[in-house]
């Protein structure tokens, strides 16, 4: 755990831990290019939970938090992208982050960011968007996120975890982070919002909120645990 925070950031994922409620909005043109905004509210005793455990605390100038360095890596990761442009991301007060990002590609964006050739993780074909995260391709997001290859992290994610209940999983967080910890983690969502360059015609995994955006939302014990597939696809 100390070393959490101490690898690059390279997709919103990455907060999921430390996030009571992370928003991804993606905007895709006709291109296959858009966008991506992102609005992350954190939890004042996950705050807590990352100055205690992380050893970067430590190093850090004043009046910068754990939670500052991980979104300034984030921003860092994203400008290094061969297919990202205009990386900015803002702090609003000390639990509170909103970042924005264009991409050129969407098939080649996870590519990009994790060098991975035939990666299954997320893929557009002709007007089909498909996500779909298991135990079969979490090494492709391990390489995106290389932190969670750590062995400090395993010890929460689905490496270590899969096919434990939610019930002891939340018995383990409660004896290693306190008893506010599994009300925080079962509280915590991860929504994905797509907003397509045409109406929608057909979609699973989700639901629609208008012609034109579709809403993909999970608790953060399912990426945790890893029980059950993660997946959407969405047609326009």
């Amino acid at each position: 755990m100390k070393k959490l925070i101490t690898a690059s950031l390279a997709a919103f994922l990455i907060l999921s831990l430390s996030s009571c409620v992370v928003t991804e909005d993606l905007n895709i043109d006709t291109q296959e290019g858009g966008s991506s905004s992102a609005n992350i509210q954190v939890e004042d005793f996950f705050v807590s939970v990352l100055e205690d455990f992380s050893d970067l605390s430590t190093d850090l100038p004043a009046d910068t938090t754990v939670m500052d360095a991980s979104i300034n890596n984030f921003s860092s990761a994203l400008k290094k992208g061969k297919t990202i442009s205009n990386v900015d991301f803002t702090k609003i007060d000390d639990t509170h982050y909103v970042g924005n990002f264009d991409f050129n590609s969407l098939n080649e964006l996870i590519t990009d960011l994790g060098k991975i050739d035939n990666q299954t993780l997320l893929t557009l074909k002709d007007t089909t968007l498909s996500f779909n995260l298991d135990m079969d391709n979490y090494d492709q997001l391990v390489k995106v996120i290389p932190f969670l290859a750590d062995p400090n992290f395993e010890t929460f994610g689905p490496t270590y975890n899969q096919g434990m209940s939610e019930a002891d999983y939340y018995d383990m967080i409660s004896y290693m982070l306190g008893e506010e910890g599994p009300d925080k983690i079962a509280s915590s969502l991860i929504t994905i919002n797509i907003k397509t360059p045409s109406p929608i015609t057909s979609f699973t995994g989700g639901k629609k909120i208008d012609s034109t955006t579709f809403c993909y939302q999970f608790p953060l014990i399912d990426f945790l645990l890893l029980n059950k597939s993660l997946h959407f696809t969405l047609t326009w």
